[in-house]
């Protein structure tokens, strides 16, 4: 017998959204001991840690996933932010290309690549040694989104190497990109939604498809239990944390209104779940295997 002190996860997980196939990958992960202020900036730390313990969370430690999506229509591949790519920081993420594989798509039959917004977990991947990745696809980012990162706007202190990145890695593929607004139809049943804050034109999508529907929230939620515990609490990546706060509550009604399941980003993989309404906040319930049994 052998030890080993790596963990063996899951990294791929696929459903059936109407006639849409859904896949989410997991591109990695990183591990940090700073829940607090990390996932809550104006919360005292005492708040933050019973919502952690009610969980079951070793407080002040996190592992904080990379998840993007994959939807296969009738004659659409649809990649939403594909990750870091060789660019990834660390050996625990940067895992997208070669998972690719094991689904059964290529980079080469991607038709569009969809960037929710510019932050580097979403957009570094586009190109691999400054070649672009997706080579036949479209790009679709928000025109405020691409103009706030390519322009010289006042940016917050923490993010000259973001606005860095996506000079070099979006703007030199800008003849490749479709500029689009919130409510936009990106290709039928995908729409964008406005989740400004986290970044200037962080965008949500509501997918639809025979009557089934799913939301993508991206980055509205940055962590499955302390950003539902209490909607006024800031994430310390938002860009705009007031403006994210107000996305954050419309969009969460939103997804527990529906009842309809929803991905984020930075869920725990599989990343796929239900937002329901308990008292005067909200709370996260992982799918199970109810998106397995929906065309038996």
């Amino acid at each position: 017998m052998t030890s080993s002190q790596s963990n063996v996860r899951p990294e791929i997980y696929q459903f059936n959204l109407g006639k849409f196939k859904v896949t989410n990958i997991l591109d990695g992960y990183f591990h940090r001991a700073d829940m607090h202020p990390f996932a809550a900036t104006n919360a005292p730390p005492s708040e933050i840690e019973k919502v952690a313990k009610d969980h079951h969370l070793p407080y002040p430690k996190l592992e904080h996933n990379f998840v993007p999506t994959i939807i296969e229509t009738d004659d659409s591949l649809i990649a939403f932010d594909p990750g870091f790519g060789k660019r990834a920081p660390a050996p625990s993420a940067g895992w997208y290309n070669d998972l690719l594989e094991k689904t059964g798509y290529n980079v080469d039959q991607v038709t569009h690549v969809v960037v929710s917004h510019g932050h580097p977990d979403h957009i570094a991947n586009l190109t691999t040694d400054d070649a672009p990745t997706f080579k036949n696809a479209e790009i679709v980012i928000s025109r405020a989104e691409y103009e706030f990162w390519s322009g010289d706007a006042p940016i917050p202190e923490f993010r000259g190497a973001t606005r860095k990145m996506f000079r070099e890695v979006v703007v030199p593929l800008a003849d490749r990109c479709r500029f689009i607004e919130p409510d936009a139809s990106i290709v039928g049943g995908l729409t964008a939604l406005n989740a400004s804050g986290h970044s200037a034109g962080h965008l949500a999508f509501h997918v639809e498809s025979e009557g089934k529907e799913l939301m993508i929230l991206s980055d509205t939620i940055a962590h499955y239990a302390i950003s539902l515990a209490n909607l006024e609490w800031q994430f310390s990546m938002d860009d705009n944390p007031e403006m994210a706060v107000q996305s954050r509550k419309r969009l969460v009604e939103q997804a527990a209104s529906s009842k309809a399941p929803i991905i984020g980003f930075h869920m725990p993989f599989p990343s796929v779940g239900y937002i329901e309404k308990s008292n005067n906040s909200y709370e996260w319930r992982p799918a199970t295997y109810q998106l397995n049994l929906q065309d038996d």
